[in-house]
């Protein structure tokens, strides 16, 4: 998703569509939600590496 949120601010096509200021603050947006995902531990990761502890 943080890969798709940088590639979306660099694209000139959006914004010619959708304006400047919408993609900056959309992309922003993506760029905070992935950054909160990367704070919290997930079921997977969990369940992964419990056994190691």
């Amino acid at each position: 998703m943080f890969d798709a949120a940088c590639k979306l601010k660099r694209s000139e096509a959006a914004k010619e569509l959708f304006g400047r200021e919408f993609v900056q603050h959309y992309a922003a947006t993506r760029e905070w939600e992935e950054r909160e995902f990367r704070k919290h531990v997930t079921d997977w990761e969990l369940a992964r590496y419990f056994e190691i502890i």
